[in-house]
């Protein structure tokens, strides 16, 4: 038997489950990557002796090169096996982040964090397309919902795992962000199953543009840009923030690691609940306490414990919610355009995810403090709750029609 048919075999005892787990760890490794950057930000303005504000390319680099790998590996997952697109962003990823950990200035830290980016993007469309394909019915929402959590604890865990590598040395962040990826690739070629949906006969792109994914796609594309610019505008610079405000640089991963920690907890709320009630119906409802947290965070100008609790409820409204969207994409379109509905919806959301943390670094080098940029972050938060609602009425619409 050839070591393909062998393969397949294997991968074919895969239960829905099992292959969300796969897709879950992939994503996993991809939220500690995206996050790497701004964990070792502080350490690296230290060590370079520049101020943090020096690294926005760096930060909006890897966010550019996510656009374009989401438009890319979401096309080429609708036209080729999805297990061969899916373990070839890992390795992307995976290598261009172990190079990070050999860059001598923050030039080259922005063009390897463009390069880890391509892989990136591709990572998240490709595992909604695949555990949507297998998920059973009537299991999907809450069975993406749970494997984009990934994203989240690999976020959360970039946080704790940081704080104990950057006593090393930055470059350790890189080094287990690059290394593991590349070790998952085997797993995937192996487990995972060879085939994917069928082609379809027409312009994947030009279909999610067709009735009646017309204004689903609108709306879609308007949250993950909305919801994406407040989370990485939070995310990203959080650690620059506070440790610019005074606070030691472990102190301020551990604020990034209580929003990481704050999207965990929101998709656990969430999963058990959109298959039930409609997804619409609990994500607007998720996304108004996220958006009143982040109002608070820039009213009130809290203590660090009251900040830490803040931010903690920001996370779970705006970056719990986040998986739900990403859901969406797998509810909304048929397999034969599924890889690329969610690619392209989360290319919308890269935009949002470049134009966030050069805001961020904007607001920093002008001097617009915490509270400031807080409260800016409330718009967009308050953009993807309506447009959220707005969705849930025209999918009851369209299934009363």
């Amino acid at each position: 038997m050839s070591s393909e048919a062998i393969a397949a075999r294997r991968a074919a005892a895969l239960s829905p489950l099992g292959i969300a787990l796969l897709c879950g760890l992939v994503l996993l490794l991809e939220g500690y990557d995206l996050t790497a950057i701004a964990y070792t930000v502080p350490s690296l303005a230290d060590a370079w002796h520049l101020k943090p504000a020096a690294f926005t390319l760096a930060q909006t680099g890897g966010s550019v090169g996510m656009l374009l790998g989401a438009l890319g590996f979401g096309l080429l997952g609708d036209r080729l096996p999805r297990r061969a697109t899916i373990t070839a962003a890992v390795a992307v990823f995976g290598f261009f982040t172990l190079c990070c950990a050999f860059a001598a200035a923050p030039t080259q830290l922005a063009g390897l964090r463009f390069l880890t980016g391509l892989g990136l993007g591709g990572g998240i469309p490709l595992a909604i397309a695949l555990a949507s394909d297998h998920a059973h019915i009537g299991q999907q929402g809450r069975l993406v919902i749970l494997m984009s959590m990934g994203v989240s604890i690999g976020n959360t865990l970039g946080g704790l795992v940081a704080a104990r590598l950057v006593g090393f040395g930055w470059q350790w962040v890189f080094v287990v962000g690059g290394a593991v990826p590349l070790l998952l690739c085997v797993v995937l070629a192996l487990r995972l199953p060879p085939g994917g949906a069928p082609a379809s006969r027409h312009n994947p792109v030009v279909a999610l543009w067709q009735p009646p994914f017309t204004g689903q796609t609108a709306l879609l594309w308007a949250m993950n840009f909305l919801n994406l610019l407040g989370n990485y505008l939070i995310l990203l610079w959080l650690p620059a923030i506070l440790h610019l405000a005074g606070v030691s640089p472990q102190r301020a991963i551990l604020g990034g690691t209580a929003y990481a920690l704050g999207s965990i907890v929101g998709a656990l709320a969430t999963a058990p609940l959109v298959d039930r009630f409609g997804p619409e119906r609990v994500l607007w409802r998720g996304l108004a306490i996220g958006a009143l947290a982040v109002l608070l965070v820039g009213w009130l100008a809290p203590g660090f414990g009251f900040l830490l609790l803040l931010v903690l409820l920001a996370g779970t409204g705006i970056g719990g919610c986040q998986h739900g969207i990403n859901s969406l994409s797998g509810r909304v379109y048929p397999p034969a355009i599924r890889a690329t509905g969610a690619g392209w919806a989360l290319g919308a959301g890269r935009v949002g995810m470049i134009i966030g943390p050069a805001l961020g670094g904007i607001l920093l080098a002008l001097g617009v403090g915490g509270r400031g940029i807080f409260l800016l972050a409330t718009i967009p938060a308050l953009g993807t709750t309506l447009s959220m609602a707005a969705l849930g009425r025209m999918r009851r619409r369209l299934a009363a029609a």
